[in-house]
């Protein structure tokens, strides 16, 4: 018996009630939302507003207008500084071979890389690995160095006549590497966790991120006694005859500042990356393995790319904080050891008094930030790269 065809479902007109419901459920939510919004605005808007009103000298800390210009909060926050800072030429040596390019086309160079480390996989489905294998590996290239007693060893280098500049170069390099490293340990101990132990997982995971709980100054503390002259390693080494004197590259060194900086980051990044591989479904990896493929290739093609997103927003939790170290340098790096934040806050309190050049200075800092934050953050909404 033939039957009648159904009429598809038109869909039904949404009732002005139910509009009006969603409408007060938006405005209860934005309702909720807005004094956490007001105190966050507070508190982030009004110290920049601040700032700039000491930057250009329309306020000052100083009681009388005489002390103001023997401190330096009178100076104009002009243009001027912004070419002190990066006007000059940035000397690039690579494998053998040095010549000068203007900051401002390293700056453009490097922002042109960061955006094809993490949109490249978009701009080729063919070729998209390989444009992001090389702009990431062009972009670690000036700023990763592989520590190998008093030397460190780089295949390229940026340099820069300009104190300022050069110090900043300087940090990135420091920072880069230590996040690097960071990413590297903690990669494996989150996978372990995620997929080789069960039920006690949860408790590894606390073990291991135990001593970020720990105070930071006693943790930097701790290894400044660790490797200093008569610490532990190179008493170690004394006793045993390997050395007849103390390792000087072990304490107050750009060697110290990355080891303590790897080591207290590396707790507090194995979260995001187990929470990364943690999410990834078991039986994508099964499927793989009864289609014919091997571990690795499992791993590259399938946890990954899944894990990308993680992977990077833990090498920007190094990475950020890191690049404006004050504490870490400050105790442990000595001379050589010195980073951007550190002449940064000196200054202000360090006996300069130039407001206007600090200003300067933290503002350069805070740009290079927002353009990494921006970037990667397009990165992590997509779901991660084309690997």
């Amino acid at each position: 018996m033939a039957t009648v065809a159904e009429k598809p479902k038109l869909p039904q007109k949404r009732s002005r009630r139910e509009s009006r419901n969603d409408g007060g459920s938006a405005l209860s939510t934005y309702g909720l939302l807005a004094p956490t919004l007001l105190v966050l605005a507070a508190f982030f808007l009004l110290p920049l507003y601040y700032i700039f009103l000491f930057s250009v000298a329309l306020r000052r800390f100083s009681p009388t207008e005489a002390l103001a210009a023997l401190n330096g909060e009178l100076n104009g926050f002009t243009g001027q500084l912004w070419g002190k800072l990066v006007g000059g030429d940035v000397n690039v040596a690579v494998l053998g071979l040095e010549f000068a390019l203007p900051a401002l086309l390293i700056g453009v160079a490097l922002v042109v890389l960061l955006v094809l480390t993490v949109a490249g996989g978009r701009l080729s489905e063919r070729y998209g690995t390989w444009v992001i294998g090389i702009a990431f590996a062009l972009l670690l290239m000036p700023f990763l160095t592989i520590p190998a007693g008093n030397t460190l060893l780089r295949i390229m280098q940026f340099t820069s006549e300009g104190i300022q500049l050069n110090l900043f170069f300087k940090s990135v390099t420091m920072a880069m590497t230590s996040s690097v490293i960071a990413v590297i340990v903690a990669v494996p101990v989150a996978y372990f966790l995620a997929f080789c132990v069960q039920k006690s997982k949860y408790t590894w995971l606390l073990i291991v991120i135990a001593p970020f709980l720990t105070s930071y100054l006693l943790r930097v503390f701790a290894w400044k006694v660790i490797l200093g002259d008569q610490g532990l390693i190179n008493s170690g080494l004394m006793t045993v005859g390997i050395i007849n004197e103390p390792l000087t590259f072990l304490i107050y060194s750009q060697f110290t500042v990355m080891v303590v900086l790897t080591y207290a980051w590396v707790p507090f990044i194995c979260l995001p990356i187990f929470l990364a591989f943690e999410t990834i479904d078991r039986r994508l990896l099964e499927a793989s393995m009864d289609l014919g493929a091997t571990r690795w290739q499992a791993f590259r093609k399938i946890t990954l790319p899944i894990a990308a997103p993680g992977i990077v927003a833990a090498f920007l939790f190094v990475f950020i904080p890191s690049i404006g170290e004050y504490v870490t340098p400050t105790l442990v790096g000595g001379v050589d050891g010195t980073m951007f934040g550190q002449n940064l806050a000196s200054q202000f309190v360090g006996g300069s008094f130039n407001w206007q050049y600090g200003s300067t200075m933290a503002l350069f800092l805070m740009g290079v930030v927002l353009i990494l934050v921006f970037a990667t953050s397009r990165f992590l909404r997509a779901g991660g790269g084309g690997l």
